[in-house]
């Protein structure tokens, strides 16, 4: 089984502290893009919250009391307590997460890149091999998804730190690394401020607003 950890217990201090996961695209926020994207890919979402968690929640709640077929209502939560240590604390919670709930591999990625969908996902998911680490990767710039079998997700939260996740792990092991190229196929672009969100805007206009 596959979850998909979807990082999102940040609370976007760049962006003005709203919650990167309450900022809504295409008339939903981009926390149930994530959980659909990875729904739709195949896998198990598994959301790992921290600020506004109870907010994020009860989005999900709504949605998934509107319409029970939708993947917000099978999706999964972690509680992230130690959100505010950086991206590593909510990597370990997810991989922890994902080990608890009967995961033999794991895919990560994070909510604010909602240029990165099922399709991406996906792409990566067949690359990868047993033992080997899947990379995507857009115009050269490595990106999420990122693909791990179990263990080696818990090698790579084990060495986490600050706000990176599975990244020093993957730069001291290079030689497990594939990277799939998703050019064409994903955006790998970030909101992680007020520019960035206006940038998505005027590229996705009229489709992202607060």
């Amino acid at each position: 089984m596959t979850v998909t950890v979807i990082l999102a217990a940040g609370e976007g201090s760049r962006l003005g502290s709203r919650g990167k996961a309450l900022v809504s695209r295409d008339g939903r926020t981009l926390v149930q893009h994530a959980v659909q994207a990875a729904a739709d890919a195949g896998t198990v979402p598994l959301l790992v919250l921290g600020h506004r968690a109870e907010q994020v929640r009860a989005v999900l709640d709504e949605t998934a009391a509107l319409d029970e077929a939708t993947a917000l209502a099978g999706a999964e939560i972690v509680i992230c307590p130690t959100w505010r240590q950086g991206l590593s604390a909510s990597f370990r919670a997810g991989v922890q997460g994902a080990h608890d709930r009967g995961a033999d591999r794991v895919a990560v990625v994070l909510v604010d890149q909602p240029g990165i969908g099922a399709e991406a996902l996906r792409m990566v998911l067949d690359a990868h091999r047993p033992g080997r680490i899947a990379r995507g990767s857009v115009r050269g710039r490595p990106t999420h998804p990122v693909v791990l079998d179990l263990r080696a997700a818990f090698d790579a939260a084990a060495v986490a730190q600050d706000d990176e996740g599975a990244r020093p792990y993957l730069r001291a092991h290079p030689e497990l690394l594939d990277t799939v190229d998703l050019t064409g196929s994903a955006e790998d672009a970030d909101i992680d401020t007020p520019e960035d969100l206006l940038r998505w805007r005027a590229a996705q206009a009229p489709e992202i607003s607060d």
